[in-house]
């Protein structure tokens, strides 16, 4: 983030100690000044009884950043006059502190609230190394992010409440903290065909607490493994034989395609295509999705791809490197780019 402070701070010599905290952090990476304000630091009581090397760390530190125009899309502005807790100016990305308070958030990584932060967040990184989005791993190492672990899709609204308004919260918000624009949501769609959103009210409950929600546009993380890493994890002839068969699907039915157990849904058994097609459990929707599939294909694909398949995200023998190129789907492609950006940018 990008701080930026009220002349009143930089004038009173009671948060100086506060502002050589502030100032520790971005000599880390961890933030930095906000260049619109550096004139007013450079020229402020703090700075002119401090070393020669804080003004040059001041003046750097804007340069520094310009050189990646993603990051700092949030403003944290410090302000003496501001309530215990803080307030988030949402439409201007800005969150309004006091000083000692700036500390506590600055110091605190962007959040990343996930269903299992040991698979989601391996598929996060995974992604962004296979799009070549290198510096989200980067930051991630730097302790400037970390995962949430909620540990369940209904927990997400509550943990991302937590956040900002604590447990046993007051109705009249006295102990709560201004973390929305320091958190984000990304989650499965577990959508079973186009016009399902199982998880639309997750969603919306989520939203008001963090800066954006992402929901996949694939039915979970294991949908996005690439057949060229399918191949890897088991070169079996059977398990070749059910990745061709998963490529021979269409988009539409590739997107809703549960990855881990087939067509059994809530049955023991993984159904033949015509008792799938005349079963009471089975959505119309989803006999309309799947009901083209060839006879062929069905059978290598009934059962799915096991329930340990996310583990190619987290394993090291699976992860992408320079020589794999190309091998992200297009359209996948664009959509993490945008969601690992959106995460990134907010750092």
């Amino acid at each position: 983030m990008r701080i930026r402070f009220t002349s009143s701070v930089l004038s009173s010599e009671e948060f100086f100690p506060i502002l050589d905290v502030l100032a520790l952090l971005v000599e880390a990476g961890r933030h930095s000044f906000d260049p619109a304000n550096i004139p007013d630091i450079l020229s402020s009581e703090w700075i002119k009884n401090r070393s020669v090397d804080l003004k040059e760390l001041i003046k750097l530190s804007a340069l520094k950043r310009s050189h990646d125009n993603l990051v700092d899309q949030s403003v944290v502005t410090v302000d003496d006059s501001c309530r215990k807790g803080g307030i988030v100016d949402f439409p201007n990305s800005d969150t309004r502190l006091a000083p000692l308070d700036a500390i506590q958030f600055l110091t605190t990584p962007f959040h990343v609230i996930v269903e299992n932060e040991w698979f989601d967040g391996a598929f996060l990184l995974w992604m962004a190394k296979a799009i070549d989005f290198n510096r989200l791993i980067s930051a991630y190492r730097e302790g400037r992010f970390v995962f949430r672990h909620a540990g369940g899709k209904d927990a997400i609204p509550r943990c991302a409440a937590v956040l900002s308004n604590g447990v046993w919260p007051r109705g009249d918000a006295a102990y709560s903290r201004a973390m929305r624009l320091w958190a984000c949501v990304f989650l499965d769609s577990d959508a079973k065909h186009p016009a399902d959103n199982p998880n639309a009210q997750i969603v919306a409950e989520a939203l008001p607490n963090v800066i954006f929600v992402h929901q996949l546009k694939k039915r979970s993380i294991e949908s996005y493994i690439p057949s060229h890493f399918l191949s890897k994890y088991d070169q079996s002839a059977g398990f070749r034989r059910r990745v061709s068969a998963l490529g021979r699907l269409t988009r539409q039915q590739q997107l809703y395609f549960h990855m881990k157990v087939g067509f059994k849904h809530d049955e023991p058994n993984s159904p033949a295509k015509a008792s799938y097609l005349a079963s009471a459990k089975v959505l119309p929707q989803e006999k309309a999705l799947f009901g083209g599939i060839i006879d062929n294909d069905w059978l290598e694909l009934m059962s799915g791809f096991g329930k340990k398949l996310s583990e190619i995200y987290v394993d090291q023998r699976y992860r992408p490197n320079p020589n794999d190129v190309n091998f992200v789907d297009q359209l996948d492609k664009q959509e993490l780019a945008a969601l690992t950006k959106a995460i990134y940018e907010r750092l």
